[in-house]
């Protein structure tokens, strides 16, 4: 119980992830339900890992909202607390055709190990793509920004910043970052690697969503993220796509300076497999608004110098220190304050 009206109301239902899904209780049928997924892997302390959603509304709605965060693990704090505060503050009654979903950590395994990727080192981000589009790319620098990303050692001081450096004066910093960030998928153990296949999170998230919202004629989602742009600043990124012009001038009206194009003139890249091409690959009958809501902290080159630690702590630490003593590490500490900066000043309040 959310609050002392019905449209507060949840009730719980478990979905284990795996071949199928295998609904336990009767919550889906009421009009507001929450659903549980428990993943296959563990947290830190062995217990299990939950993808958390909340479904207030219409179980068949035409038009509907879906705000979600934790795609990239660590990065969920700030949606989290966005969520937990329009919970705190009450769902109003909603149309009898209408709907708002709260999807709460789409990758529980990195919130809870303090990583950007999955249990398989897989970016979600990059990941929803078809079955037949796993083919890898010829990726360009890929000879000078591979050996840089992604020593097979663990973390150690080295002359990151300037190697670094010195590739953004021969190619630019817009060219370097879409070829670091945009996705990979040829170092299944690098950074930004995006799969050889759909993983079973997303692959479950869009079963169930695409059955959930078949009915939809209008789908608003917004995915929350951080780490790109202005320190404290949030910038609401949608895709660049032709094809796309119409829904985001509409967009544009409704939320000004605050929209930008994911392409590389701005903070952000070109990414293929993003989540946002699930929503429109899974409902093209339905006017689809995706924006991911991007909040600034630190310098770019800063965080992926994080992440680039983190991934070698990770991968080829100390074996022997497991569980929470694993996560205890400088490297993961590092990381949370690139994504969820402490700050004093109260530009950042997540």
């Amino acid at each position: 119980m959310l609050g002392s009206d019905a449209s507060r109301e949840v009730l719980l239902t478990k979905l284990r992830m795996g071949p199928r899904q295998i609904p336990k209780g009767n919550a889906s049928r009421g009009r507001n339900a929450s659903f549980l997924w428990a993943c296959l892997p563990k947290d830190p302390k062995g217990e299990d890992l939950t993808i958390d959603i909340a479904w207030f509304g219409s179980t068949k709605p035409r038009r509907v909202f879906v705000h979600s965060c934790g795609l990239h693990g660590v990065e969920a704090f700030a949606g989290s607390a966005i969520q937990l505060q329009w919970l705190k503050n009450g769902i109003r009654s909603l149309p009898e055709d209408a709907a708002i979903v709260l999807v709460h950590a789409l990758n529980p395994y990195g919130m809870a190990w303090l990583r950007r990727v999955n249990e398989n080192n897989v970016d979600l981000n990059r990941n929803f793509r078809e079955a037949s589009d796993f083919v890898p790319e010829v990726l360009p620098y890929w000879d000078k920004v591979n050996p840089l990303l992604n020593p097979q050692s663990p973390p150690s001081r080295d002359r990151f910043y300037l190697r670094a450096a010195w590739l953004v004066l021969l190619h630019g910093m817009p060219s370097l970052r879409q070829a670091i960030a945009g996705g990979q998928r040829l170092n299944p153990r690098g950074l930004f690697f995006g799969g050889t296949t759909m993983e079973e999170g997303p692959f479950v998230f869009q079963s169930f969503i695409t059955e959930r919202l078949r009915e939809a004629e209008r789908i608003v989602v917004v995915d929350v993220h951080t780490g790109l742009g202005a320190y404290g600043a949030d910038r609401l990124l949608v895709d660049s796509a032709a094809e796309r012009m119409d829904v985001n001038r509409t967009m544009r009206e409704a939320f000004g300076d605050r929209m930008e194009l994911l392409d590389k003139m701005g903070i952000a890249f070109v990414v293929r497999g993003a989540q946002h091409d699930m929503y429109f690959r899974a409902f093209p009958r339905a006017r689809v608004h995706f924006l991911a809501q991007e909040f600034g902290t630190y310098n770019p080159l800063r965080v992926v110098r994080a992440l680039r630690a983190e991934n070698q702590w990770h991968l080829y630490g100390n074996p022997a220190m497991n569980g929470t003593g694993r996560i205890r590490h400088n490297a993961k500490r590092t990381l949370v304050e690139m994504f969820n900066p402490k700050d004093a000043s109260g530009v950042w309040l997540f």
